[in-house]
């Protein structure tokens, strides 16, 4: 998880104002289990915001959400200050997943098993919506094939399929728990990881190789799924 802390001082006599903006933009937001601000009873100009996350990512992410530019926008000009701020790393609590109605996703590498290769041992989740993501394949928006005969332009234009489709159900591949890849030849993994890396990079699924006869259509050299949960 990421957690932040910070101190945020209003112009005079707008606090009130101002927590009720930072609270109507915050909402729903994928990957945050806890948001709360709070009145510093020793100065009546200021607020501390304290957030928790199942990643960075998704706070990165949440800065591009409309509600939230709206109310950085309005928030803006009532800002007098900010005091003091630390990023934390949260190991627990109660509520923070069923606070916000959100998912907590722990990920483990326990001792006894190999070190994993750009995935996770063990994830397990709690709380949240689950999100099934249909096979992908190299197949851009018109339908037309990226890459024939090239794996790494297939395994990047699978990638970017794959990204619309958890963004347009209000995830990233933080949120990514499970992860199946089929390829014609699994000696040629290397290059599937190296473009994985690019997507995947703190926040690893578990995940499952498998090497196949044919595809649906005999172009095709991989097929990813994925199941995300926010």
């Amino acid at each position: 998880m990421y957690g932040l802390i910070g101190k945020m001082v209003a112009t005079p006599g707008n606090r009130d104002t101002l927590a009720g903006i930072i609270l109507n933009g915050a909402g729903t937001m994928p990957g945050c289990l806890s948001y709360v601000v709070a009145k510093d009873p020793r100065d009546v100009d200021a607020l501390w915001i304290t957030e928790v996350w199942d990643s960075a990512e998704s706070h990165k992410a949440s800065l591009s959400l409309p509600r939230v530019r709206e109310a950085i926008a309005k928030g803006r000009p009532l800002i007098a200050s900010f005091g003091d701020s630390v990023t934390s790393e949260p190991i627990g609590g109660h509520g923070l997943a069923e606070a916000q109605g959100a998912a907590a996703i722990e990920r483990m590498n326990p001792q006894g098993l190999s070190t994993p290769t750009g995935y996770t041992h063990v994830v397990s989740t709690r709380g949240g919506k689950t999100i099934y993501i249909a096979g992908q394949v190299a197949n851009d928006a018109k339908g037309q094939l990226v890459g024939k005969g090239d794996l790494a332009a297939q395994t990047r234009q699978v990638f970017e399929n794959l990204s619309i489709a958890l963004k347009a159900a209000g995830a990233t591949f933080a949120h990514v728990v499970k992860a199946n890849t089929y390829m014609r030849d699994a000696s040629q993994v290397a290059v599937v990881r190296e473009v994985r890396s690019k997507y995947q990079t703190n926040e690893l699924p578990a995940s499952t190789l498998v090497e196949v006869p044919r595809l649906a259509s005999p172009d095709f050299l991989i097929e990813i799924e994925v199941i995300a949960v926010v």
